[in-house]
C-alpha cells in the first residue's frame, strides 16, 4: 500500500512553467533553519526547523498564482507567502523572501 501510495505522489508533480524558472534550486536563509529545495520537475523539498516549531514538506508544487505558490497533495496544501520573488544582485546572488524569511540560492 506505501508503494501504491508513493508512486501516486511522484506522480502528481507538473513541471514548474517556465516564467517562474528562477524558482527552482536550493535556497536557505543565513542561519540554515529555512530550507527550501525547488525542481525543474515541479518537486518541493521544504524544512523550517525554529526553536519552538519544525516543519518539513516533501510535496508536489500544485500550482502558482502570482508570485506564491501552493504545494500539497489532494486537499492537503500549503501556500507559500513570496512577498519578493528571486531576485539577482550585482554580484549574481540570487534571493527571494518566502514566508517573511529571506532565502539565498546556494551555489550548484
Amino acid at each position: 500500500m506505501c508503494c501504491i501510495l508513493a508512486v501516486v505522489l511522484l506522480g502528481c508533480a507538473k513541471p514548474i512553467p517556465e516564467n517562474k524558472l528562477d524558482y527552482v534550486g536550493s535556497w536557505a536563509s543565513a542561519d540554515n533553519r529555512v530550507n527550501l529545495v525547488i525542481s525543474a520537475d515541479g518537486r518541493l523539498e521544504y524544512s523550517n526547523n525554529q526553536p519552538q516549531k519544525s516543519s518539513t514538506l516533501s510535496v508536489p508544487i500544485k500550482s502558482f498564482e502570482g508570485n506564491n505558490f501552493q504545494a500539497g497533495v489532494g486537499p492537503f496544501s500549503t501556500e507559500f507567502t513570496v512577498s519578493q520573488p528571486p531576485k539577482k544582485d550585482e554580484q549574481g546572488n540570487w534571493f527571494m523572501v518566502v514566508d517573511d524569511y529571506l532565502l539565498a540560492k546556494r551555489a550548484k
